[in-house]
Order: structure tokens, then C-alpha cells, then sequence
């Protein structure tokens, strides 16, 4: 008979880290993040769990049979603070194709949200928004890219069996060669011409202003997402934070600033896909092989993400967009990469769903986000 516990030793937060390595085992197209990442999420270093809380879960065939599913519910105080609806979220799902596991997952990350005021369930965010979040319900012929996760076929199917519905779709694009701008050239020269006549300069981040940019490129991003569905600002440890795990792997050249009096109005950065070298990792250990490894194929990288890109209010409708990507590709270029994906661009933003169609983009993977509402006594 399965059994569900709370995560509550190394032992088993071992076992939660390595379960959907053992599930995904004989599925080439699912890259897991390395240890060392993962157990930063988890743990206090992550600063989002400093004022929200989550709880990890593991459902087992029996007392000591073998892990066949997980999950982490999640009160997050920054979404409840802004929102005040009532919410919480599930994150790091992943189970067998058994819908009672699922239903047993649900029901305890809905027991531990419930016993804290919360009267419905979001998910899965891999903490939240700000990082992995959704189900793959479309593309699972392509191998998962930065930051992005990988799931199998059958979880939309589950989650909907235990009453979770759809509250948002996500899109990743993919874009080869180069965007398809040509036929934009009017445009182009009407937005070049808008950026000279407000002294807009687009550059590059370098390490002498990195401490500075992180600053302003946190004012931007929150700025530029206010009113996104489900958006939650960072704070600065937040950003910081978030900043420093890409630090290691994104040339400073594929961060790019449109800033006008030292303020940035807009942004664009593109992150090498390092799940191309993580892929030769399957056991998510640095040591002793892993950082060879790492040496050794970092530099065979040939696709990027572009992860986020933002133009502030007033600068909108202009063509700074267009000229972004241009930009982006050109240092993509410099860096030997010719294919990306964008990713996550919301399926409610018709400006750049239309801005990615039209400049050649694919929409190859879908992604989805649920929602269920939590009885009074969860079952």
C-alpha cells in the first residue's frame, strides 16, 4: 500500500532530488539540473524561502518499497501579499502514470496549504514564477533547454483527473539562423531613428557595471512585468540571486541594455544552453567527473535561450523590440550560436506571440499551468 511522508532528512532529500532521474531514466529528451542547483532551490540559500515556506513530499509503493512520485507545496508571500487571493502553489511534480499517486500528492500539498488559510492550488511552479514552471503538454520530441522542464505525455492527463484545470498556456519558439527582419526594414529605420532622436544606446553588460546593471535591470524587469499574469517582483537578494546562477554560464555580451540617461527601458538577454553540456551529466554529481565533463563540452554549445526580454511602457510600439532581436542574434553570432529558443512568452501576449510569427519563430512547445480549488477537508 503507497504511502505519502514529508521530506524531512539528507536521505530524503536525496531521494527527492533523484527521483525523475530514475523516472526519466531511458528518456534521452530529459535533462535534470545539476545537485548542487537543485539543493540550492531547496534549501534556506535560496532567498525566496526567507519569508514564504514549502514543504516536500514523497509517495512510496509501500513503507520501504521504491519512490513513485513527489511534490513541494508552497506558501509564497510575495504572491499573497500582491494578490491577497487565497493561493498557493505546488511545485517539483513529477509521478508515475497512476492517477491515485497523483490524487495522493494533491491531497497532502493541499492539507499542508489549507492548515495556512489557502483555498486553492497553482502549479507547478519550480518554486514560482520567477523560475521552471508549467507542464509540457506539446513538444516532448525536444530535449528540455535551460531552466525549462521536461515531462511525460500522461501528466496533463493526470492532473486533470484529480480535478486541476488549465489557468495559462506558455509557448517556446524556436527561431533558426537568424529572425527573418528583412521584410521590417522600414520599420527598423523608423525605430534606429526613434532611439538617435531620444538618445537611446543599446550595449552590452561588462563586468566593471555588473553590480550597478543587476541593480537597474531589477527596477526594468519588475517594471515590465507589472500586470503579467501571476507576476511576482523580486526583491534584491531575489535578483541577485537569480542573477548569480547565471553568471557562470552567459557570455556578458548576451545582455543587452536599451538605456537612456543611465535608466534601462528595455532589455534583452540570451542565455548559451548549458543542458546541451548537462545532457553528459546524468547523475546531476560535479564530482569526480562532472567538472570535466563541464570542461570539456561547454564550449560545443550551439543553441541559447532567450529568456527575458522587456520594454518598458513608454517605449512600447516602437520598433525596440525588432531592434533588440537583431541585436541579440548578432551576439549570438559572435558566439558561434545560430539557433534559440524563446521561452516563456505567454499565450495572452499577442504583441510578442506576433512579434515571434512574424520574424520566423516556431511555436514547438506548449506549456501549461493548473489550477484546483481545495475542499474544506482534503481527503
Amino acid at each position: 500500500m503507497a504511502i505519502i511522508i514529508e521530506v524531512n532528512t539528507k536521505k530524503e532529500l536525496r531521494q527527492f532530488i533523484d527521483f525523475p532521474r530514475r523516472l526519466y531514466e531511458h528518456q534521452p529528451n530529459y535533462i535534470s539540473d545539476l545537485d548542487i542547483t537543485l539543493k540550492g532551490r531547496l534549501s534556506r540559500r535560496n532567498p525566496f524561502l526567507r519569508h514564504s515556506e514549502m514543504a516536500l513530499f514523497l509517495v512510496k509503493e509501500s513503507k520501504e518499497g521504491k519512490i513513485v512520485g513527489r511534490i513541494a507545496a508552497i506558501w509564497n508571500k510575495t504572491h499573497l501579499d500582491k494578490y491577497n487571493d487565497f493561493c498557493g502553489f505546488f511545485g517539483f511534480f513529477d509521478a508515475i502514470d497512476d492517477v491515485q499517486i497523483c490524487k495522493m500528492l494533491l491531497d497532502h500539498a493541499g492539507i499542508w496549504l489549507r492548515s495556512k488559510g489557502i483555498k486553492a492550488i497553482v502549479g507547478p511552479t519550480n518554486p514560482t514564477t520567477n523560475d521552471s514552471c508549467g507542464i509540457l503538454c506539446k513538444g516532448f520530441e525536444y530535449p528540455n533547454q535551460i531552466n525549462m522542464p521536461y515531462n511525460y505525455p500522461y501528466y496533463d492527463d493526470l492532473l486533470k483527473a484529480v480535478g486541476c484545470t488549465g489557468v495559462i498556456d506558455l509557448v517556446a519558439y524556436e527561431i533558426f539562423e537568424k529572425p527573418q527582419l528583412e521584410k521590417y526594414v522600414n520599420i527598423m529605420r523608423r525605430a534606429e531613428g526613434h532611439l538617435r532622436r531620444n538618445s537611446i544606446e543599446i550595449r552590452a553588460m561588462s563586468p566593471k557595471t555588473y553590480t550597478s546593471d543587476i541593480t537597474k535591470l531589477r527596477m526594468a524587469y519588475n517594471a515590465c512585468n507589472e500586470g503579467s499574469w501571476g507576476f511576482m517582483p523580486l526583491n534584491k537578494v531575489e535578483f541577485e540571486y537569480l542573477a548569480s546562477e547565471l553568471k557562470s554560464i552567459m557570455p556578458y555580451d548576451l545582455a543587452l541594455f536599451a538605456e537612456v540617461e543611465g535608466e534601462i527601458v528595455g532589455y534583452i538577454i540570451a542565455v548559451p544552453d548549458f543542458n546541451q553540456v548537462l545532457r553528459k551529466i546524468r547523475n546531476g554529481k560535479l564530482f569526480p567527473f562532472g567538472i570535466f565533463k563541464i570542461l570539456k563540452y561547454r564550449k560545443t554549445i550551439q543553441s541559447a535561450r532567450v529568456m527575458l526580454i522587456g520594454i518598458k511602457d513608454t517605449y512600447r510600439g516602437t520598433g525596440m523590440d525588432l531592434i533588440l532581436y537583431q541585436k541579440i542574434t548578432e551576439a549570438l553570432h559572435q558566439q558561434h550560436i545560430f539557433h534559440c529558443e524563446a521561452s516563456y512568452v505567454m499565450s495572452t501576449n499577442k504583441t510578442m506571440n506576433s512579434l515571434l510569427l512574424k520574424i520566423g519563430g516556431s511555436p514547438t512547445k506548449h506549456y501549461r499551468l493548473y489550477k484546483k480549488q481545495l475542499s474544506e477537508h482534503v481527503s
